[in-house]
């Protein structure tokens, strides 16, 4: 029995291109990890952090789809993993949610060399969900954080920070 998802998007962040589509999806650890977001996560906004990281003097870096690779933020110090700067995930379209989503999955890479036990994937999400809602600090309270994350076909977290427009 399939269980069919459908997503709406409303565009807040990425212009309305395929790339910017959701769901998500990647691969780690040989299982597809698909993720869909509803909501506004200002510290993941890549107008905000490309500028920092995007020297106009070099070439850029650039991903399997010929588009330049920005270096995201790093999360992970809440599961005990710090910046080595490798991000062997990054997004292909512009939108706050792909950020995120690869930013998530290079923290748990960074931490965990084979799929964890489910009590320890979930307590290591929880985590890093609760290090994304802490950077909304330095952003006035606007993050709305509400996700669902599937991983493999029979595994499916769902999360929800309730931000302020």
């Amino acid at each position: 029995f399939l269980l069919p998802q459908i997503i709406f998007r409303y565009a807040t962040r990425g212009e309305v291109l395929l790339e910017n589509v959701h769901p998500f999806q990647r691969e780690m650890w040989g299982i597809s990890f698909c993720f869909a977001h509803n909501g506004d996560v200002t510290s993941f906004d890549r107008s905000r952090f490309a500028s920092k990281n995007d020297d106009p003097n070099n070439i850029p870096k650039m991903n399997k789809t010929n588009n330049p690779i920005v270096k995201i933020p790093w999360i992970g110090q809440t599961i005990g993993v710090q910046d080595t700067g490798e991000r062997p995930y990054n997004p292909i379209g512009a939108t706050d949610s792909e950020a995120m989503f690869c930013a998530i999955l290079n923290a748990l890479r960074a931490r965990f060399d084979t799929l964890p036990s489910l009590p320890k994937l979930h307590s290591a999400i929880q985590s890093l969900c609760n290090e994304i809602t802490e950077l909304d600090s330095a952003y006035e309270g606007t993050t709305i954080l509400n996700f669902l994350l599937g991983c493999g076909p029979h595994i499916q977290f769902a999360y929800s920070w309730p931000g302020s427009r």
